[in-house]
Order: C-alpha cells, then structure tokens, then sequence
C-alpha cells in the first residue's frame, strides 16, 4: 500500500467533478472520507434534474481498502454513466412512459394515444441502436 499526502488526494479528485459535469450532472461535489472499520471512501453527490430542494441529491459511494482502489472505483462509476444527451433522452423516456400509462389507465381515446406511443417507439429504437462517436 502506498500512502498518498493530502496535496496527492486533492490532486487526484479535483478533476472528478468536471467528469460528473461533462456527463450532464448538476452542481457534483466530491469528496474522500476514511470511515472507521470500513476503508477509504469516494463520495460523489449531485443535484436532481428539476430539483426544489437543495437536500435533493443523488449519491454515489466508492469505498475501498486504500484511496487508489476507492479512487479507481469512482473513475470507473463516471466513466460508466451514460452521457448527458443520454440521460436527457432517458429521462425524457421515462417521463413519456409515465404519460401513455396514465392516458391508458384514465382510457384516454386511441387518437390521442398512438402518436405518444408510436414516438415512444421511435425513442427506444434509436436508444437500442445508438452508438457513439469513437474518441480518437
């Protein structure tokens, strides 16, 4: 195990909420934490979309048995997040879904309805098909 200095630890996280930024998170904070019994933690958080309340946030822990294991854990977790035109389309995806579910329970008429759900299949078709630019 090779122990880092504090000045190290800062410099290895302070770029990890520009990453978070990059995939569309909102105001991250990052920060490493050594918790009793339990190891080294990378705690990232972030703002909801559309959020009211400052309390409201998502988190995401990386614990591990030194701050390179936790730390590799982190970049690994941004890393596998989709970007943020996808987590848009996602969101998006999900907000529909919840509309023609709600038009069918309420029996809205099928005039309506199918162009909400033939747009609903465009979306998850381009989803399924989508693939990114390759980063030279």
């Amino acid at each position: 195990m090779t122990d880092k200095t504090i000045a190290e630890i800062y410099a290895a996280i302070n770029p990890l909420p520009a990453m978070l930024l990059a995939k569309g998170k909102i105001k991250p904070d990052v920060s490493v934490e050594i918790e009793a019994n339990a190891g080294i933690c990378v705690r990232m958080s972030w703002d909801k979309r559309h959020a009211t309340y400052s309390y409201e946030r998502e988190y995401k822990s990386c614990i591990g048995g030194s701050f390179q294991e936790a730390f590799g854990k982190a970049v690994a977790a941004i890393n596998e997040l989709p970007s943020a035109e996808q987590a848009l389309l996602h969101e998006f995806m999900g907000k529909l879904g919840k509309l023609i579910d709600a038009g069918k329970a309420d029996g809205i008429a099928l005039d309506y309805m199918n162009p909400l759900i033939d747009s609903m299949k465009r979306l998850s078709e381009n989803v399924i098909t989508y693939k990114p630019a390759s980063r030279a």
